[in-house]
């Protein structure tokens, strides 16, 4: 009787446990996924691959594709992962679909991971290198969208883009300004600090949920584009465009190249009154109320600059605008909007559903 009460344990304690994962991931703070994300992955599989009308079988090719999916979420730009980084991400690379499926999700975490400390180094650089004196005659070249070029191969090939970055910046925030004057430039370097300091910030803040959803973003990509996973914050902002009402400036946003981009203008909203910001507009900046001081946005989760610009009905919102097609280093415009309670129209919803 004891060893037949030995074995039921033991069987219990498989089918609980579940399958070895395939990457053990360490205890020195990295986000590790909770059981519910393991369930939820496990359901959220299964509707794709018998409920959906696709009904996409979790195989080799799928997992290429989320593997791409999130990769190019993370870092499309190419300005923090290393190759080593890729190099050691191909060993998950065909199997995550799978993985994924059996609630195994510690390959597509550790990515996530490697990622945020390489996010993080790369940020503390930039932050050491802003009180360094600039040689602003040098002539340099630096390129913000390495898109369609190679993965950085060393760390100090890294951090010479990102001591090219900083001087960049700060042309930027001079340029934008108007102002070369010793006060001005010592005003440009805090501006310059404090958003890198929020970045840092704001990166640390990031949880397994976080990471949970841009997964399984990468996951529902995939399968289909008009397919999404919603973790409780964004499931609310999808609800409230559901009901076609919302509080704000009337305008979808998305991240273009670590800016705030206006994605699509809601008819009858405040910016579509206001006639003077266009679709794929950057906002690089925000303040509220007629005199607050503006916050530099560039950088920011898209999330969180989508809080920054929302806000109660009748509240004033100033935004910093470089127009569409214009170079980041562009004088910005200033708009002050009215926020509003939108009614989205139904011809509009039909668009978006």
């Amino acid at each position: 009787m004891f060893r037949k009460l030995i074995f039921a344990l033991f069987v219990v304690s498989i089918v609980s446990c579940g399958s070895k994962p395939r990457v053990a991931l360490p205890d020195d703070g990295g986000l590790k996924p909770s059981t519910q994300h393991q369930i939820i992955a496990k359901e959220v599989i299964g509707l794709l691959e018998n409920a959906s009308y696709k009904k996409v079988k979790m195989n080799d090719s799928i997992s290429g594709i989320i593997y791409d999916n999130l990769i190019k979420g993370l870092d499309q730009s190419k300005n923090y992962l290393l190759q080593s980084d890729i190099d050691a991400f191909q060993a998950y690379k065909s199997n995550l679909a799978q993985d994924i499926k059996g609630g195994d999700l510690s390959s597509a975490f550790q990515i996530f991971n490697v990622y945020k400390k390489r996010y993080l180094e790369r940020m503390q650089y930039a932050l050491s290198e802003i009180d360094k004196k600039q040689d602003f005659t040098k002539d340099e070249y630096y390129q913000p969208n390495r898109e369609k070029l190679g993965w950085f191969k060393t760390d100090a090939e890294a951090n010479d883009q990102w001591r090219k970055r900083v001087k960049y910046d700060l042309l930027n925030l001079e340029t934008a300004s108007g102002k070369s004057t010793d006060s001005a430039k010592t005003k440009q370097v805090e501006t310059l600090k404090k958003r890198y300091v929020n970045l840092i910030s704001q990166t640390k803040k990031y949880n397994s949920n976080d990471a949970f959803q841009i997964i399984m973003q990468a996951l529902t990509d995939a399968v289909d584009p008009h397919t999404s996973y919603f973790n409780p914050s964004y499931a609310q902002a999808f609800n409230e465009g559901m009901a076609n009402t919302f509080e704000g400036i009337g305008a979808r946003l998305t991240i273009d190249n670590e800016a705030v981009s206006i994605n699509e203008i809601i008819p009858g909203g405040p910016i579509f009154k206001d006639k003077t910001i266009q679709v794929n507009d950057k906002i690089i900046a925000v303040a509220q109320g007629k005199d607050g001081e503006f916050e530099d946005i560039i950088g920011w989760r898209l999330d969180a600059a989508v809080a920054k610009i929302k806000g109660p009905k009748g509240t004033i919102v100033r935004l910093k605008i470089i127009p569409a097609g214009q170079p980041m280093n562009s004088h910005p415009r200033i708009v002050s909007l009215v926020r509003e309670k939108i009614v989205v129209e139904e011809e509009s919803a039909k668009k978006r559903s």
